[in-house]
């Protein structure tokens, strides 16, 4: 439940005092950033604003111009900030963020996006978590409750199927229930019913040929009756088309409000054509934030931090970026060695890329830059900014000891609003490496991006640091990992391919005209490198360290589980270096071929758990995982429901999705039965599994076999080719074979009664 569910009763008694006119007055927002109030019950109005990795306050509520906003601490953006693979982290973060909030008088902060990583093209991939949905709902249910132990709500976006910014206002996004169940809609169940997060933000697009902002399936029977959410559906700003539509679907606040807006709603009430317990429901939800957001800033009124401390925010961010960052390769060359001079080339070592354009943009209290540092550091430093002075940067690096190349898309390339077109860096950096390459001096590779790029140079260079978009202070956080101040522990939330082609949604994102049809179906990131055995370029949970670590064996109690038990699952990692480090060890669970099989397609393996530790140079520590049903389950459309299929499946332990270290196999055994339907369409090889089945189709293939004997005896059955067709027939073969229809009808309402 949310947060909010404290306020539900008081909020059904203010409702059922008002007038439809105030009822109707609350469920549409006042302007851009401010819901209405009820003056005569003396509910005040609240504000919410942009932020998820920084409150974007406007400073004109009359404009959503991005430049006019309040000064904050940037921290890390979603695509950073996952590398970290760090609940403790991301709580921070949003602790700090929910904080900053209430200074600046907001109720609500609109984040934190956790929306699959479908495409690496994504425009807006840069605010996002994950292609994996564990990982991302992980992340986002740690954020969530750091905002909301500040008294701040959180809105969790953008519910749902809102992958591509291309058309986002109007393209329908044609997802299959299978897939939307376990790839497209788990991060925002968790944020649900572990994050308890108090909003939800229904997005742009339509889904399955509804729109998001009107879809009832989507807001009422899925979000509220399933998975039992009682807070406040938000519209994006923008995304309501129809107001009625919407109030009637689930959607509780439309915004940004407008004038007219409480008289069509009225009026519609009044006709009843809006029925008047979708009013009413949407009133409360509005009301409950409301009575929150009131007892928040009464408890505030008295406080003594009245001003955001930016120093200690901007450390926390440099901290946090630090946990971030993945160091991709390292043939040796890092840590950097002081004494020696060093290089630096291109724009970004002086002034970081660090978020990317749009409703997240923040303007930013103090920007760390890496060559500023270096040098107020003491080390000797060259800068040569120009990527198209390759002469310049190659006369440099024969005097350096080592070169820093930073390197990334322009900031015009990476926003909200449109998707990326290209994986390739601008030509010019990817010359310039390619010509340092060729140079004596150790090249290193700082990447400033919000997701993946191609890296047709990496066998050039000796060192690559992914530094993502990694807020304000990224520029010091990078100094700390360069150095061995901070001993990198990211690891990569998304993976990497070679190139475009090998990306999973190629051939489909981001569609034609207004649809988009998520053709790859499950098989998003790296369940479809697997699948298709295809090498990226970097594996998803890829990430080096300056120490090393090992894996002792994966430890269970017992070999066999019902689906319904807890499996504790146990291993020992040990730091095998000479330094202090922290190891992200992930879970994945495989089931054999057989279990996996039975006429469903499924992924090779998929991330269930994982746990960041942190060892000492020699230490050991027992990291424990406990798995359940949903970690083995499949979500069977046909019956509307979760279900595991009985069978064998291997536990795998390792340091990437790619380096599996330790694996262990168990069988798990359904405890729900599965109840089948036959249809004269079943395949008679479906039937034939079923025990009753055989016995019945036995008697009817030797009848069919018996009448079709040759001149020497030979009947059809004695043939293997022909009994393998045999079994791939629908039962209706039968009648077509002179088989009396009632007969065949017989078999099924037999099988059917069980």
């Amino acid at each position: 439940m949310s947060n909010l569910k404290a306020y539900v009763n008081r909020a059904k008694e203010l409702v059922a005092e008002m007038t439809t006119a105030e009822k109707a007055n609350l469920v549409s927002g006042r302007g851009m950033w401010e819901t209405r109030g009820c003056d005569r019950l003396g509910l005040k109005k609240a504000d919410v604003s942009d932020g998820p990795h920084g409150v974007r306050k406007q400073l004109d509520y009359d404009t959503i111009s991005i430049d006019k906003s309040v000064t904050t601490v940037c921290f890390p953006t979603g695509s950073c900030i996952s590398g970290s693979w760090d609940t403790q982290a991301l709580a921070e973060m949003g602790e700090a963020l929910g904080k900053n909030a209430k200074l600046h008088d907001i109720s609500m902060l609109l984040g934190p996006g956790t929306n699959i990583k479908r495409s690496p093209l994504c425009g807006r991939n840069f605010e996002y978590f994950s292609e994996d949905p564990h990982l991302s709902g992980e992340l986002a249910s740690a954020y969530i409750k750091g905002v909301q132990s500040t008294g701040v709500s959180a809105c969790v976006k953008h519910f749902a199927g809102n992958n591509q910014e291309t058309r986002r206002l109007t393209v329908d996004a044609l997802i299959d229930e299978r897939t939307l169940r376990e790839i497209y809609l788990p991060a925002f169940e968790k944020a649900v019913q572990s994050g308890n997060v108090d909003a939800v933000m229904s997005a742009y697009n339509t889904l399955n040929g509804a729109s998001c902002s009107q879809n009832r399936r989507l807001l009422t029977e899925i979000l509220r009756e399933e998975w039992g959410f009682d807070g406040m559906v938000v519209s994006d700003w923008g995304a309501v088309t129809d107001d009625v539509k919407s109030v009637s679907a689930g959607n509780d606040l439309k915004m940004p409000g407008f004038e007219g807006d409480p008289g069509k709603i009225e009026e519609a009430a009044n006709s009843g054509e809006l029925p008047a317990e979708a009013l009413d429901r949407a009133a409360e939800c509005v009301v409950s934030f409301l009575l929150r957001a009131a007892e928040t800033k009464e408890k505030d009124e008295n406080a003594d931090d009245k001003a955001e401390d930016f120093e200690t925010n901007h450390t926390l961010a440099r901290r946090l970026a630090g946990e971030s960052m993945a160091l991709l390769k390292n043939s040796g060359v890092l840590p950097l060695r002081k004494g020696g001079k060093l290089l630096m080339v291109g724009e970004y070592a002086k002034e970081p890329h660090f978020q990317g354009g749009g409703s997240s943009h923040v303007n930013p209290y103090r920007v760390d830059s890496t060559l500023e540092i270096f040098a107020e550091n003491g080390w000797e430093t060259a800068f040569v900014p120009d990527f198209e002075d390759t002469a310049s940067a190659l006369e440099a690096a024969a005097s350096c000891d080592a070169v820093l190349v930073f390197v990334g898309a322009p900031e015009s390339e990476e926003s909200e609003g449109f998707d990326r077109e290209t994986l390739d860096l601008p030509e010019a950096q990817n010359k310039m490496i390619f010509a340092l390459g060729e140079a004596d001096a150790p090249v290193v590779v700082v990447l400033f991006e919000g997701g993946a790029v191609t890296m047709p140079w990496i066998a050039s260079v000796d060192a690559v640091l992914a530094a993502f978009f990694p807020g304000e202070a990224g520029g010091g956080a990078v100094y700390d990992i360069l150095t061995g101040a901070v001993n990198p522990s990211g690891k990569l939330a998304e993976s990497f391919a070679k190139k475009l082609s090998d990306t999973p949604s190629y051939l489909f994102f981001p569609g034609e005209g207004d649809v988009s049809n998520y053709g790859e179906s499950l098989f998003v990131g790296y369940r479809y490198y697997d699948k298709k055995d295809i090498e990226p370029l970097f594996p998803f949970g890829h990430g080096l360290s300056y120490t090393d670590f090992s894996y002792g064996p994966a430890r269970m109690e017992k070999q066999s589980y019902l689906d319904d038990e807890q499996i504790d699952v146990a291993v020992d990692i040990r730091n095998t270096g000479e330094f202090a480090g922290k190891e992200i060890v992930q879970l994945y669970v495989k089931p054999d071929a057989a279990t996996s099989a039975k006429g469903r397609i499924s992924p090779v393996k998929e991330l269930k758990a994982f746990a960041k530790v942190e060892l000492a140079a020699g230490e050991s520590k027992e990291v424990r995982f406990t798995l359940g049903f949903r970690d083995f389950a499949f979500y069977d459309a046909l019956v509307g429901d979760w279900r595991v299929n009985t069978g064998k499946y291997q536990v795998l332990i390792g340091a990437s999705s790619a380096d599996v270290r330790s694996e262990e196999e168990i069988e798990v055994v359904s405890t729900r039965i599965e109840k089948k339907v036959f249809t004269r369409d079943s395949l008679l090889g479906e039937i034939y599994e079923d025990e009753d089945g055989r016995v019945l189709l036995e008697k009817l293939i030797e009848t069919v076999n018996a009448g079709m004997s040759g001149k020497n005896g030979d009947k059809p059955g004695d043939d293997e080719a022909y009994n393998k067709m045999m079994m791939t027939m629908p039962l209706k073969t039968f009648i077509l074979l002179g088989i009396p229809a009632e007969s065949v009808d017989g078999i099924l309402d037999a099988l059917n009664a069980r």
